[in-house]
């Protein structure tokens, strides 16, 4: 298969994760619903203990596998988990604070007159949001927790979901998730690196297309995990690699479960969801188009190209990238040649300019020497 990593890591570098200056901007909006949340919440709850430490990051952001989006319709979405402690949240006649009145307290204390659309409760937490209709569309949420220690020095976190206070643990997947790439950077250097790289990657691919409804990150994390081969030099060979693998998966079982809560019933709903099922059939077309690649016909630049721009739908990124390296090389193999013939190059039976062969006599580019 033709060599095309340079291209891919180039358009994963550009194209598909976030950029530093926008994941600048994006924790800024964070940190300014946190420094809200820490200065009003006091006012609320009498007695409140609240600061930085308790924030608890949480999703792709934190586990750094959030991807570019491609469409208007999408957006971004940051998770920031806010643990208090649960003997200080009380009504003020001294009865518990219930989940939804948790949340009730927080979007009111999250309110603030330059948002175009206020906070609003979801089963789950609390949502802010940020620019509704352009690239850049995203939203905050806050997922409520309360923590306690019980008679034996256990210590539990529930969460204010629709249902009440429920037991969770809002850093379970992050740390499972860190957890996986350390062991895996420690077996083989760059492993899990890669493994962050491939999530990107495939998220890019099952995100391509408008019209496709494939499954969420989290699945597609626990899949990538599940059926990453060991760390290749090349992100090519790795990813499809990586499809391969993904579909001899899901054609024995489509059932995803929650690899950092192995305890919990799975995150697929049922055992053919029709989301996996579509990912199933998107991973066999991908296959086909790789396999092109095989043939001693397509073992060039243009080839590669047209292949993986129909994975990923690069937007032209991948033609302007080869045009530009191309360009690279041709000046640097003139550079080359230059340096050669100043250095007294010479030429070969075959007639190839190097370091062998037949001394090149200077050249005089005005004429005889009159004295000759």
């Amino acid at each position: 298969m033709f060599d095309y990593s340079q291209s891919i890591e180039a358009f994963r570098d550009k194209r598909v994760r976030l950029s530093s200056s926008f994941a600048d901007k994006l924790m800024d909006h964070r940190k300014a619903n946190r420094d809200r949340l820490i200065d009003r919440l006091p006012d609320y709850i009498e007695g409140l203990t609240i600061g930085e430490s308790s924030f608890r990051p949480q999703g792709s952001f934190a586990m750094q596998t959030v991807i570019q989006t491609r469409f208007l319709d999408e957006e971004y979405y940051i998770d920031d988990g806010l643990v208090l402690w649960k003997h200080q949240l009380i009504e003020a006649d001294g009865s518990e604070l219930s989940a939804g009145k948790m949340k009730e307290i927080v979007r009111e204390a999250l309110k603030d007159k330059r948002f175009n659309r206020q906070p609003r409760i979801c089963s789950n937490c609390v949502r802010v949001y940020y620019a509704d209709e352009d690239e850049e569309k995203h939203h905050v949420d806050f997922p409520i927790y309360r923590r306690y220690y019980n008679a034996d020095g256990k210590k539990f976190r529930e969460l204010a979901g629709e249902n009440g206070w429920a037991e969770s643990d809002p850093t379970q997947v992050n740390r499972w998730f860190d957890e996986q790439i350390e062991a895996r950077n420690q077996v083989i250097a760059g492993w899990g690196t890669q493994l962050r790289h491939l999530i990107q990657l495939l998220k890019r691919f099952c995100r391509s297309r408008s019209e496709w409804d494939l499954p969420n990150g989290m699945k597609l994390t626990m899949l990538a995990v599940e059926c990453q081969l060991p760390c290749r030099d090349r992100i090519d060979v790795a990813f499809r690699e990586l499809l391969q693998n993904l579909g001899n998966r899901l054609s024995w079982n489509k059932v995803i479960r929650n690899l950092a809560h192995p305890e919990k019933l799975p995150i697929t709903r049922t055992a053919n969801d029709q989301n996996v099922v579509d990912l199933e059939t998107r991973l066999s077309e991908a296959l086909d188009e790789l396999a092109n690649l095989d043939k001693p016909e397509e073992d060039n630049i243009e080839s590669g190209r047209s292949r993986w721009d129909w994975i990923f739908k690069s937007d032209g990124f991948f033609a302007e990238f080869d045009a530009e390296r191309m360009q690279e090389e041709k000046l640097k193999s003139l550079l080359a040649k230059a340096e050669l013939i100043g250095n007294g190059a010479r030429t070969s039976p075959t007639g190839v300019l190097g370091g062998t062969g037949v001394a090149n006599l200077a050249h005089k580019f005005y004429g005889e020497d009159p004295a000759c």
